[in-house]
């Protein structure tokens, strides 16, 4: 047989993938792609970097921003969603000869008895009066606030009594000289003796300690009780001064929807008794906790625009990288573009090697942003919540900006004229 008659090898390798480009499924095309970029590893982790820290940005201080606005927000419904207060803001008007006080525009039992009987949307309601004095004990004295309200009083103000127990109408009625103390006071003043039963001298009064109740923390708004505050029966606490004026209403709306309308027939209680309401301030927490919200946003808005720049800076040096991989392929396009090759899937061979690289990095800054919180829930018990629609956001922007940033230089590649590709050294 002569040569000639010899039949020629099919072709191997690279040129036998070539021949068949055109024809190449997406599970080959993706094959290719992972071939491309195991080339030059380190090249590719430096071009996944900007994303993956970009992405753990987002989804890391979005969680420590959700963290700090569900702490702030548990902290004030700690008095309650539908909690409310009343108080008086104008200037003390007194009236009456020496030695008396008389202040017909300030809060007094009057009000008290009006709102709680002719304001519908209320479920309960209850008053205080406020002293600031000092007891001692062990020889040490301590300033506190010495807080006279009613049997109400720890229902409206969701207050946990620890031991003992909390004030009662009959303790009102009768004036009994009884006291609950804050779990802060308790414990300076008795170390770890059980200070219920014991006796507490305050100015020339002796109470008995009859219950204690956790403290009150509740940041951004300071009331009588956040200080070392001692309850008494507010009958009792008139001995302490001859004002018969009231700090503060507070009162609990029947509904979180009924607040706005308690608001509103507080008011109209006010003005009807005194003529004008508007030198009271009658108060509830979804002004604050609104106040968080956007505060909330704000930061979280502002430190996402930051991580999302970062994302940008990922997506330059994909454009800087795929730039360069276009450029040192020149002549293996050429060749494809010989072997029948379209445009089409030059563009799409680049195209998908930018979504892996923009995938990949967006999933891995992912998972490591959400690892943080994580990591700091299990070790201080501190829950830090994931914020699924960060995950979103940081997904999206990461293969929106590297697709973006990888669009030229597909496009360039599947322009590339074959004949000066393949003379291109």
């Amino acid at each position: 047989m002569s040569a000639s008659m010899v039949p020629t090898p099919p072709p191997r390798g690279l040129a036998h993938r070539l021949a068949a480009w055109p024809l190449i499924s997406w599970s080959d095309l993706f094959s290719m792609v992972l071939q491309d970029l195991e080339r030059n590893p380190w090249r590719t982790l430096l071009t996944m970097l900007g994303l993956v820290i970009g992405s753990a940005a987002v989804v890391a201080v979005a969680s420590v921003g959700l963290t700090g606005r569900d702490y702030a927000i548990q902290q004030l419904e700690t008095l309650g969603t539908n909690f409310m207060w009343v108080s008086y803001h104008g200037p003390s008007d007194q009236s009456g000869g020496l030695g008396t006080s008389s202040r017909t525009r300030e809060l007094n039992e009057r009000d008290f008895q009006e709102i709680q009987e002719n304001v519908s949307a209320l479920a309960v309601a209850t008053r205080v009066v406020v002293f600031y004095t000092t007891v001692s004990q062990g020889g040490q004295t301590h300033p506190i606030s010495l807080v006279g309200t009613d049997g109400d009083f720890a229902r409206v103000r969701n207050l946990s009594v620890t031991d003992g127990r909390a004030l009662t109408a009959s303790d009102v009625s009768d004036r009994r000289k009884v006291c609950v103390l804050t779990r802060s006071l308790a414990d300076k003043l008795y170390g770890q003796q059980r200070p219920v039963g014991r006796s507490l001298k305050i100015e020339d009064f002796n109470f008995d300690v009859i219950g204690v109740f956790r403290d009150v923390r509740t940041p951004g708004v300071e009331t009588e009780i956040s200080r070392d505050a001692v309850l008494v029966p507010i009958s009792v606490a008139r001995f302490f001064s001859s004002d018969t004026s009231i700090d503060t209403i507070y009162a609990q709306a029947r509904s979180r929807e009924l607040v706005d309308a308690a608001t509103a027939q507080i008011r109209q209680v006010l003005a009807r008794l005194h003529g004008r309401s508007d030198l009271y301030t009658v108060g509830n927490l979804g002004y604050f906790v609104r106040v968080v919200n956007r505060i909330s946003a704000s930061l979280m808005a502002v430190v996402i625009l930051l991580a999302i720049l970062a994302l940008l800076v990922g997506g330059v040096g994909i454009l800087n990288i795929m730039l360069i991989s276009v450029s040192e392929r020149t002549r293996e396009i050429g060749v494809r573009v010989a072997l029948g090759a379209r445009h089409q899937e030059i563009l799409r061979l680049f195209f998908l090697e930018a979504l892996v690289i923009s995938l990949t990095g967006g999933l891995v800054g992912i998972l490591l942003g959400s690892l943080g919180p994580l990591l700091v829930h299990a070790v201080f018990n501190v829950p830090m919540p994931v914020s699924p629609l960060s995950i979103l956001v940081a997904l999206v922007v990461s293969v929106t900006v590297g697709v973006s940033f990888g669009i030229f230089p597909a496009l360039k590649a599947a322009r590339l004229d074959p004949v000066v590709a393949l003379r291109y050294e």
